[in-house]
């Protein structure tokens, strides 16, 4: 009997240390490697930065990029005529300058009337009244018999 309760034993520690690897492997795949494809997209943006690109900083200020430093990571970003120098990690959004595209005033929506809509109503409301008169008529002529 020492022998079925000491082979029980094993193989539960055997499912504990499965179950621990299993753990940290689905912890990799839901935040640690969505984090590296988020990083790895960031460094791209920063990277294709260029003059003349519309920037937000983390601190909700929008600009134009005036001048960067790849070397010492600095951005000049002018934002209406004052020249504020950032580091390149506190960029939150590059959108580049020949993406912008400014907002259109809205046209008014045009509302054409069919024809044969309107005609409709109208011949069966004319239509519809001879024929009610015509009954008015039939009833009256009725009555006169009776």
């Amino acid at each position: 009997m020492l022998t079925l309760g000491a082979a029980a034993g094993g193989l539960s520690s055997y499912s504990f240390f499965i179950i621990i690897i299993l753990m940290v492997v689905v912890m990799y795949f839901m935040s640690v490697r969505p984090q590296k494809k988020q990083r790895e997209k960031r460094e791209q943006m920063l990277k294709a930065m260029s003059d003349g690109d519309n920037v937000v900083t983390l601190g909700g200020i929008k600009g134009k990029i005036h001048s960067i430093d790849q070397e010492a990571k600095e951005v000049v970003v002018d934002c209406d005529g004052i020249y504020l120098t950032f580091d390149m990690n506190f960029i939150r959004k590059s959108t580049p300058a020949d993406k912008t595209v400014e907002a259109k005033p809205a046209e008014p929506a045009k509302t054409e009337a069919k024809p044969e809509a309107e005609t409709k109503p109208e011949e069966t409301s004319t239509e519809a009244a001879p024929k009610e008169a015509k009954d008015d008529a039939k009833t009256d002529e009725t009555k006169e018999d009776k």
